[in-house]
């Protein structure tokens, strides 16, 4: 499925489906703003790419085979019947070797595109009858930027906020320490394009060139309240320049 195919049926005669593309730094704010977007602002329907990555581990799973096959067999779990990743043993290849990391996420990526593939047909099909101001699906994902999805996207946005407000997000919601919420802000740093604003909130250079080049279609920048970010969430929405042309 590319975007132009995400209109279809009856509906698809008179308006057609945008999906967009939602990511963002740890403590950025994004899945706040993809559901105040889903909530409040009209959209149709989120769908949390990193928890259908979940679903692509499980048991039998042609992904679980693939990863098994280069891994080894002892980042198994074989205390059940149904072999499962044991993913202590699979996260202590891969976040201590990024060339591992990225074997595990050349071999995910597809699979995790598949189900949200079929998830934009399930929900464009039942939204044929439903009224909603915003005919937008937002497709949320950490890594968006990294997975060269960019062909089944209508849009892609970044959450920035600066990196002091992220930390006494982490700080607050998930109780780490102010030294943990460091760690984990620059351990994204190498990301492509998520890594949050310096301490002013100021854009980075690496997010600057990914808008330059017409890969991110906008930047949020979230930094307030609430309030705050549905406003600006509002005026993106109702931007034209928000979107690909």
């Amino acid at each position: 499925m590319t975007r132009s195919e995400s209109g279809s049926g009856e509906q698809g005669a008179d308006t057609k489906m945008k999906i967009l593309g939602v990511c963002g730094g740890i403590g950025s704010g994004k899945s706040t703003a993809c559901k105040l977007m889903v909530d409040s602002l009209g959209c149709v329907a989120r769908i949390d790419a990193d928890k259908l990555a979940h679903q692509v581990y499980e048991p039998g799973s042609k992904a679980l085979e693939e990863i098994s096959t280069e891994f080894g067999k002892d980042i198994l779990d074989d205390s059940i019947a149904n072999a499962q990743i044991d993913r202590k043993k699979l996260g202590a290849i891969v976040f201590n070797d990024a060339k591992s990391m990225s074997k595990l996420e050349q071999i995910v990526w597809p699979h995790v595109r598949d189900l949200i593939e079929k998830r934009i047909e399930v929900i464009t099909h039942e939204h044929q009858s439903c009224a909603t101001l915003n005919d937008i699906i937002i497709v949320e994902a950490a890594l968006l930027l990294e997975t060269n999805w960019h062909d089944l996207l209508d849009g892609l946005w970044v959450i920035q906020s600066s990196q002091s407000v992220a930390m006494q997000r982490l700080k607050e919601n998930r109780g780490l320490t102010e030294e943990e919420a460091l760690v984990r802000i620059h351990a994204q740093d190498k990301r492509r394009g998520i890594g949050n604003g310096d301490c002013d909130g100021k854009m980075s250079d690496k997010l600057r060139k990914e808008m330059k080049d017409g890969v991110v279609t906008a930047v949020i920048t979230n930094n307030g309240t609430l309030d705050d970010l549905e406003d600006v969430l509002k005026k993106a929405l109702c931007d034209t320049n928000s979107f690909k042309r």
